[in-house]
């Protein structure tokens, strides 16, 4: 299949482009793999946003959905020109036709179907370049995360954009890995059908934790269900000079996340998201109070900021007064700013599932407050189940109770995880040997 003189060409997609930190290491991860096995590789992302893909990673990027154009104000435009221009004709007319309550209603069915039609054909417009930018790909790696869920985006979402793919990928001749995915929850039929025949197109399929194995065997995809922790694990933190610490004293990180916030979450409930923000006020003027200082940082570069800001407004009406002297000002707009800012910590509280992951790869114990069971999962595998806290339902003293034990515990469990990260790495890094397999015979 392949000539003496050809190199690898290796597709790589993920949900991303959106400002996840978290989910743009997993991308790094599988770079710095590729590189090291085949350092000549012709790497293609395929994400949400590829220019933010070309630049932050380097490598030529597609969308794997249609974007949406936007006009002179930068403003969305939901229709091309000559749609638009039918729909305002149609609206004048279904105006004019109020009085007649018949045709209205049949001018008003045309109208939706002539918008299906529409989306149909530019569904297959954009199907047709997919396959185009795909050809001659060997292999499309997908990349981890938490894409086998319909609780974001409903099944039109993740679950119908992984059998898009696994289809186009079918016409080209690509094969498809899918290396340590999350799954669940997929409340809906059609979510469980998209994913179990995009997963049946795939050549190789692997899951981050036991918890999604089973969830998927529940579904009856076919094939060997194989587990193996997140990708995250395989990245490997540049060296970089000490980072000076600002202040004397233990600094202890706390990451944030956006739970039930209505500007993010798929849920909005006022009450929960008030009560998560309070405690982490109370909490962070606490460890204040105790000769501490705070950082807070986002992995999640658009949805946390919001977080972190109502976190700190609670904080003037909690706790003691100047005590926003000690909350540390360090922003976080890059990768490099986020791991400069874990390093400089000495304990960490973590909401968001690689905010744990990136701090105990940086060697920082943390107390993890999960808000999906992937967390309890990690922090299980990690050795670290009793810091582990529901984050509906975890008590303020509670939280406070398990910090105490984590600093009085802290070199132990620093030498405990420390060696069940190297674990991780190498059992990334040997996933990633049995995906090489799939691959025509060609110079390393």
């Amino acid at each position: 299949m392949a000539g003496s003189g050809r190199v690898a060409r290796i597709g790589i997609l993920g949900h991303v482009g959106t400002l996840n930190l978290g989910d743009e290491t997993i991308i790094a991860s599988v770079i710095r793999s590729i590189r090291s096995r085949y350092p000549s590789a012709e790497i293609t992302g395929f994400t949400i946003n590829p220019e933010d893909t070309h630049q932050r990673h380097g490598i030529a990027a597609f969308p794997i959905r249609r974007i949406p154009k936007r006009d002179s104000a930068g403003s969305l435009e939901t229709e091309t020109n000559t749609s638009s221009q039918v729909a305002r004709l149609l609206k004048k007319i279904k105006y004019g036709l109020k009085g007649v309550p018949t045709l209205y209603r049949v001018l008003k069915g045309a109208q939706n179907s002539l918008k299906a039609v529409w989306n149909s054909m530019q569904e297959l417009a954009f199907l047709v370049r997919s396959y185009r930018n795909l050809k001659g790909t060997d292999i499309l790696i997908i990349a981890g995360s938490q894409q086998l869920n319909d609780y974001f985006g409903g099944p039109w979402g993740f679950p119908y954009t992984l059998l898009k793919w696994g289809l186009v990928a079918k016409m080209a001749g690509t094969k498809v890995a899918f290396l340590s995915g999350g799954a669940g929850p997929l409340n809906t039929r059609l979510g469980r059908f998209f994913v179990k025949r995009a997963l049946a197109l795939t050549s190789y399929h692997s899951y981050r934790d036991d918890s999604s194995r089973k969830f998927i065997e529940k579904l009856g995809v076919p094939g060997e269900n194989v587990v193996c922790p997140d990708l995250v694990f395989g990245f490997q933190v540049p060296t970089t000079a000490e980072v000076p610490r600002p202040r004397s004293g233990p600094i202890v990180g706390i990451n944030p996340v956006p739970y039930f916030d209505g500007r993010y979450w798929p849920e909005h409930n006022p009450d929960i998201y008030e009560k998560y923000v309070q405690k982490l006020a109370s909490f962070s003027s606490w460890l204040i109070e105790t000769g501490h200082s705070v950082f807070f940082f986002p992995t999640q570069l658009r949805a946390d900021p919001p977080v972190i800001e109502d976190i700190r407004l609670a904080m003037r009406s909690c706790g003691p007064s100047g005590c926003e002297t000690l909350v540390l000002d360090r922003p976080v707009h890059s990768f490099d700013d986020l791991i400069a800012g874990i390093s400089m910590t000495d304990f960490v509280i973590a909401s968001r599932y690689h905010g744990v992951i990136l701090s105990e790869i940086l060697n920082r114990p943390v107390v993890g407050i999960a808000y999906h069971k992937k967390t309890i999962d990690l922090m299980a595998e990690l050795g670290q189940v009793e810091y582990a806290l529901d984050i509906q339902s975890f008590e303020l003293e509670e939280l406070k109770e398990r910090f105490l034990s984590l600093s009085s515990k802290a070199e132990a469990v620093k030498k405990l995880t420390q060696e069940r990260v190297r674990q991780h790495f190498q059992a990334v890094e040997n996933q990633y040997d049995r995906v090489s397999r799939l691959l025509p015979k060609m110079p390393a």
